[in-house]
């Protein structure tokens, strides 16, 4: 049986993590300590870093070389019609009372990359392995963004156990949203994700216990239509900084060499 998850919205997410009611726990989404693979002590300090931002993300993501640049803003100019009204121009009588695109602004339509992430790693990844992968994806949206793409960003986990699978999807980032780097930190450069959230969907979603939350694994099948993948975490691609860059930037370079071809 497929047991699936998708949360259109950050906001949709989160709303469900306080709300829904958890059929079962194994020592999972409440589990207390064990903060350093958990990324956090409570299922409460989890929901709290969702509101505020992690200090291991961001320190995490504050070490990254290249920073997120956020996209340009359309310029505007003043004229007799337009979208929508400059009120101290209409307060003074001016005829040029409304707002219109200016002709040297930067186009407000620009390519999405979609990016999806498969957040699924075995109890024995280390947690600076999450880390380290979530500031090289930071590296990337940077280098994206700069070349004027704007980018979507997607977070998925995909388990098995026994003749079922768990298929669970969460959009971090629309392409019209701007950069959030406090929620990109928290949900791509710590366990929480993984280990706290994915774990409570597993609690609300599936009606029975689900040995070790499930296998990793990764359906390829599921990821259509993304223009980059990055699998599930295994072996030592993401050991280091510099291995985690690496791995990251060698996807993204097949990527592009597909989507040319």
């Amino acid at each position: 049986m497929n047991y699936r998850y998708n949360a259109d919205s950050w906001e949709e997410f989160i709303r469900d993590l306080r709300t829904r009611k958890i059929n079962w726990s194994a020592d999972g989404s409440e589990r207390i300590d064990h903060d350093g693979w958990s990324g956090c002590r409570t299922w409460q300090d989890a929901l709290d870093y969702a509101a505020k931002g992690h200090p291991v993300a961001r320190a995490a993501i504050d070490s990254v070389t290249l920073k997120v640049t956020a996209s340009p803003e359309p310029l505007w100019d003043t004229a007799p019609v337009g979208a929508f009204p400059c009120i101290p121009a209409y307060a003074a009588g001016a005829p040029e009372d409304m707002f219109t695109l200016s002709d040297i602004a930067p186009p407000v339509q620009s390519p999405i990359v979609r990016i999806v992430v498969n957040m699924s790693a075995a109890a024995m990844i280390d947690p600076e392995h999450i880390v380290n992968r979530g500031a090289a994806i930071v590296t990337l949206i940077d280098r994206i963004q700069s070349a004027g793409r704007r980018v979507e960003l997607i977070a998925v986990k995909h388990g098995e156990y026994r003749n079922d699978r768990y298929i669970w999807s969460v959009t971090v980032k629309r392409p019209e949203e701007a950069i959030d780097m406090d929620r990109i930190g928290l949900v791509f450069a710590t366990p929480i994700m993984l280990r706290r959230f994915f774990f409570r969907v597993m609690e609300f979603m599936t009606p029975h216990e689900v040995n070790g939350y499930g296998r990793p694994s990764h359906f390829n099948e599921e990821c259509d239509g993304a223009d980059l993948v990055l699998p599930n975490i295994r072996g030592s691609d993401y050991c280091t900084p510099d291995r985690a860059n690496a791995t990251v930037q060698a996807l993204w370079n097949a990527a592009t060499q597909r989507e040319a071809a």
